[in-house]
């Protein structure tokens, strides 16, 4: 499970509007294949770790443990549930560190392996994939993404940040990252609240902010609000 924390780690500030997951497939103590959410949120974790193994010449992925960070999806979204690829792939057992809050999951993954004959068990560092996760949860939890407020300036979107809200010239612009570059693109204010909600609806998960931005006070003001 460690290993599959530090993949998922690497994997975030990449992979919105997916939350960032890693996965370790392991059979009779060898490691079949590893993997973490791919740029763009697809292949989720697990699948792209069953596809890893699966197109290794002589390698079987049934009878096998998987390890993931996050409980898997059970609904058609973009791709199909990975619950039906993990199933299709004859793994034995599903070790989880924590259970999906998403409405469209939220255990209904875990029943689903189960009913098939899987075993589950669920709670292996937890705290650290939560950690990990953070922005995810938050997103799901408060409709807003978690915001990352930098006491330095910066042009860069930051490690671990799906993108950066700044002041540029008295306008606001985002930054995100694309497979070649990075993108910006200008944004209208609105209310703090508003231009919050927005940015999760696009969804992203962390959202990094300089405390020395104009628009960073309003913001703050506003989560501090919804924390009290």
């Amino acid at each position: 499970m460690q290993r599959a924390l530090a993949l998922a780690k690497d994997a975030r500030g990449h992979v919105w509007p997916n939350p960032p997951v890693g996965c370790v497939l392991v059979k009779e103590g060898a490691v079949l294949a590893e993997a973490a959410t791919q740029p763009g949120g697809r292949p989720h974790a697990e699948r792209a770790a069953i596809e890893q193994a699966t197109a290794r010449s002589g390698i079987s992925t049934k009878g096998a443990t998987l390890y993931v960070t996050l409980e898997p999806c059970c609904h058609w979204g973009k791709t199909p549930p990975c619950t039906d690829a993990i199933i299709a792939s004859g793994v034995r057992r599903v070790v989880c560190a924590v259970r999906d809050p998403d409405p469209r999951v939220n255990g209904g993954g875990f029943e689903r392996l189960q009913d098939a004959g899987i075993e589950v068990s669920v709670g292996l560092c937890a705290q650290e994939a939560t950690q990990v996760m953070s922005g995810f949860f938050h997103r799901i939890r408060t409709g807003r993404p978690e915001l990352l407020v930098l006491e330095h300036t910066t042009a860069t979107v930051p490690d671990g940040a799906d993108a950066l809200l700044s002041t540029i010239d008295g306008a606001l612009s985002l930054r995100t990252r694309t497979s070649q570059s990075v993108k910006t693109t200008p944004i209208s204010e609105g209310t703090a609240f508003g231009l919050l909600v927005g940015l999760a609806d696009i969804g992203l998960t962390t959202v990094a902010v300089s405390a020395r931005d104009p628009v960073a006070e309003a913001l703050l003001l506003k989560e501090s609000t919804e924390l009290d």
